[in-house]
């Protein structure tokens, strides 16, 4: 049987790119709707704020060690 694997860091420059402002914006996104709210805060906003830092880290890695990429 074929071994799957998980691959969390994008296979190519331009993907790692485009992963990195893909979570700028859901980070600023996130960031900007939490600022405006009074009450609790919403969950799915701080879910969203957690998911854009880690497309950010795993975008930066990608671009920074290109070795790693597609793994």
């Amino acid at each position: 049987m074929a071994e799957r694997r998980w691959h969390v860091i994008p296979s190519t420059a331009p993907l790692c790119w485009l992963n990195l402002g893909v979570g700028a914006v859901l980070l600023l996104s996130s960031v900007l709707t939490l600022a405006r709210t009074d009450a609790q805060a919403p969950v799915l906003s701080v879910i969203a704020g957690v998911a854009a830092v880690a497309l950010i880290v795993l975008a930066t890695v990608g671009l920074a060690r290109p070795g790693l990429r597609g793994r």
